[in-house]
C-alpha cells in the first residue's frame, strides 16, 4: 500500500504534462472547403470563391455570397467569394465573413481561370505549397468559366461539385494533374506542364441540367500557357506516359462507310530513343488489346481478311492520335511527353548538354510510332 501512495504524485506529475484534447478540431467549428477557384476581376485584382461543405442539418454559415441549389437538394454545398491583392488577402477576407475557422485539409480540387494560368500559374502553385492544410495530391483544373458557376453547379449523383470531378479523375479515364505533378514538372528543362481543361456543358438527355466535362489539356512551358490539346489526342499523351487505362475510341476507317468504336485496353509501350550523327530520334512500339464494341462498317469481324483490316485501320487511327499530339507539342515547346527522360536514360552525356537549350532539340526530335493491336472479340454479334 505504500509502494503504490510513493507513486501518485509521480503518476499526478506526468499526468498535468499532458495535453489532452487541447488542441482539437470540433467539426462544428470548422469550415470544409471542399474546392478553391482562382479567377481575376476586370480591375486586375485576384478573385477566390471557396465551396464550403454542409454536412445534412448543419445551417449556413457567416453569409456567403451565394448558395447552389438544385433539383432534389443533394447538393450540400455553398459559395463564398471575394477579391484582393492576391489569393491570401482574398482568403483572409472570407474568413472574416465566416463564424467557424477555414479548413483547407479536406480541400478536393483547385480550379484556375485561363486568363490566371496563363501567366500567373507559379502564383497559384506556390500559395497552395505554402498552405500547410492544402494536400499536394489536390488536383488541379483550368476552366474559362465563372468560378462561382462551375463550383455550385448541381451535382446528380455526389453531394459537390468537387466531389463529382473528383472520383471522375479516379476513374482516370482523363489526364490526372496534382500539385504533387505540376511541383514534379517545373524540375524538367523548359518545364512543361499538362493540365485538365474543364467546361460546363448541357446534359444532352435533360438541357435543363448541366455537367462539367474535361474538354481536353492545357499545355505550359517555362510555367507560362503555351496551347491547349483536345481529349483526343490527350489520350495519346496517357499511352506514351504510362498512364493509359482503357478508353473507347470511335473513328471512322479509311476507304468504309460507316464508323468502329474500339475499346483498347492492356496497353504495353517500349520506347526507343537513338541519336545519330547529332539526329534524334524516338521509336515508340505499342502493343494492346482491342475489344470492337459497336461496328458499322461493313466489315466482318469474323472474317480473317476484315478482321486484320480492323486492326490495321485501329493501329493506323493510334499512331495518328498520338504522332499529331507529338506534333502539336513539338509546335508550341512544351515536352509534355516527357522525351528528355527517355532520351537521358540512354544518352546521358547528350542529354545533359542539350539541357539548356532543350527548347531548340525538342522541337527537332523525329518520332515513329509503331502500334500492335490485337482484336479479342466483338461481341456477341456475328457482323
Amino acid at each position: 500500500m505504500r509502494k503504490a501512495l510513493m507513486f501518485l504524485p509521480i503518476i499526478g506529475l506526468v499526468a498535468s504534462l499532458l495535453s489532452g484534447c487541447e488542441d482539437r478540431n470540433e467539426l462544428e467549428d470548422l469550415a470544409l472547403v471542399m474546392g478553391i477557384g482562382i479567377d481575376k476581376t476586370e480591375d486586375q485584382q485576384i478573385q477566390v470563391s471557396l465551396q464550403f461543405f454542409l454536412p445534412q442539418g448543419s445551417g449556413q454559415s457567416g453569409g456567403s455570397q451565394m448558395q447552389s441549389k438544385g433539383t432534389g437538394g443533394a447538393n450540400q454545398s455553398f459559395i463564398a467569394t471575394e477579391s484582393g491583392e492576391t489569393i491570401s488577402d482574398a482568403v483572409n477576407k472570407i474568413a472574416k465573413r465566416m463564424s467557424r475557422r477555414i479548413y483547407f485539409s479536406h480541400n478536393a480540387v483547385v480550379i484556375i481561370a485561363k486568363k490566371i494560368a496563363r501567366r500567373h500559374l507559379n502564383q497559384v502553385i506556390d500559395y497552395c505549397q505554402r498552405t500547410r492544410e492544402i494536400r499536394q495530391r489536390t488536383l488541379l483544373f483550368i476552366t474559362d468559366e465563372s468560378m462561382p458557376k462551375i463550383l455550385s453547379y448541381q451535382s446528380v449523383l455526389e453531394k459537390t461539385s468537387s466531389i463529382s470531378l473528383m472520383k471522375g479523375e479516379e476513374k482516370h479515364l482523363n489526364l490526372i494533374a496534382t500539385i504533387h505533378d505540376v511541383l514534379l514538372m517545373r524540375t524538367r528543362p523548359n518545364q512543361p506542364m499538362a493540365i485538365p481543361m474543364i467546361k460546363i456543358r448541357k446534359d444532352s438527355y435533360d438541357p435543363r441540367r448541366q455537367v462539367t466535362k474535361i474538354v481536353g489539356s492545357e499545355l505550359f512551358a517555362n510555367q507560362k500557357r503555351v496551347g491547349m490539346m483536345n481529349a483526343e489526342r490527350t489520350m495519346g499523351l496517357l499511352m506514351i506516359n504510362g498512364e493509359y487505362r482503357d478508353n473507347t475510341f470511335t473513328f471512322k476507317p479509311k476507304g468504309n462507310r460507316g464508323r468502329l468504336s474500339m475499346n483498347i485496353q492492356d496497353i504495353q509501350l517500349r520506347a526507343v530513343p537513338t541519336i545519330n550523327h547529332g539526329r534524334w530520334h524516338l521509336s515508340i512500339h505499342l502493343s494492346g488489346k482491342g475489344i470492337l464494341q459497336e461496328n458499322t462498317t461493313a466489315l466482318n469481324p469474323l472474317n480473317a481478311r476484315d478482321r486484320r483490316r480492323i486492326e490495321q485501320q485501329t493501329e493506323a487511327y493510334l499512331a495518328s492520335l498520338i504522332t499529331k499530339g507529338f506534333k502539336q507539342s513539338q509546335c508550341v515547346g512544351s515536352d509534355v511527353y516527357m522525351t528528355y527522360e527517355v532520351f537521358e536514360r540512354s544518352y546521358p552525356r547528350e542529354c545533359q548538354r542539350a539541357r539548356e537549350h532543350w527548347a531548340t532539340v525538342y522541337p527537332n526530335i523525329h518520332l515513329s510510332v509503331h502500334p500492335q493491336i490485337q482484336l479479342l472479340h466483338s461481341g456477341a454479334s456475328n457482323s
